[in-house]
């Protein structure tokens, strides 16, 4: 049996049949996105799985295919979401909504963030802590209607400043202290990147644990491996 947390469906020796699986996905979609996943279409075809129709946001298009890729039967995403776009909506006005989000935010660290929009691309520039905090910040954007993609120029401070074995061990320490079965998410790091593969119960854990690796300081980039159980 396959567990992706809102879903459930029986499995043979690893033998995942494509209707299943698309059934599993689209309402595992539904459940996280909830009315954003309604004109999502969902094909699978021998673990490849692509995603067609059209979302609202860039922010929607990215959360749908971490949502697929969640799944352990996952062999590919073929992501073809549109972004719906308003020819209302300037690259001025992007840039002036992207800007009051960061600077007016909880999060007081990307406040200093620029930003320059060409045609719908964001690009984000200065200079940050960590990891963590550039993912906030490119998230932020791509949750501004009329952004096509979010490039990412922003300088991280900290990097260079630990050893891969200080960066594992940090992270390991940080795992151990939330209610994930940590021993279960192993990791690998060479020269500040992270990898993290093994298996957690559903999505919401997988993005967590993705979460606290980047907030690690001294990482340059993560890899997320993490899969959901499966159980027969």
């Amino acid at each position: 049996m396959v567990n992706n947390g809102e879903y459930k469906f029986n499995s043979s020796n690893g033998d995942i049949n494509d209707k299943d699986l698309s059934h599993a996905i689209k309402s595992n979609l539904e459940a996280v996105m909830q009315a954003s996943a309604m004109d999502i279409n969902v094909y699978c075809r021998d673990g490849v799985v692509q995603l067609t129709g059209i979302v609202d946001l860039l922010a929607e298009k990215k959360q749908a295919e971490d949502i697929v890729k969640s799944f352990s039967v996952t062999k590919k995403v073929e992501n073809n979401l549109t972004i719906a776009m308003d020819s209302n909506i300037t690259d001025k006005h992007i840039q002036k909504e992207v800007m009051n989000k960061l600077t007016t935010g909880e999060n007081e660290a990307v406040r200093g963030v620029g930003v320059k929009v060409d045609d719908g691309v964001v690009t984000l520039m200065g200079r940050i802590n960590n990891l963590k905090e550039v993912h906030t910040a490119m998230d932020m954007a791509s949750e501004n209607r009329g952004v096509k993609d979010v490039v990412n120029k922003i300088e991280i401070d900290s990097l260079g400043s630990y050893t891969d074995a200080a960066i594992n061990n940090k992270i390991l320490q940080e795992l151990s202290q939330t209610d994930l079965s940590y021993r279960d998410v192993h990791r690998k790091v060479s020269d500040g990147v992270v990898t993290l593969f093994g298996y957690l119960d559903n999505s919401k854990e997988i993005e967590l644990a993705k979460e606290i690796a980047l907030g690690v300081e001294g990482v340059k980039k993560v890899i997320n491996k993490l899969k959901t159980r499966v159980t027969k």
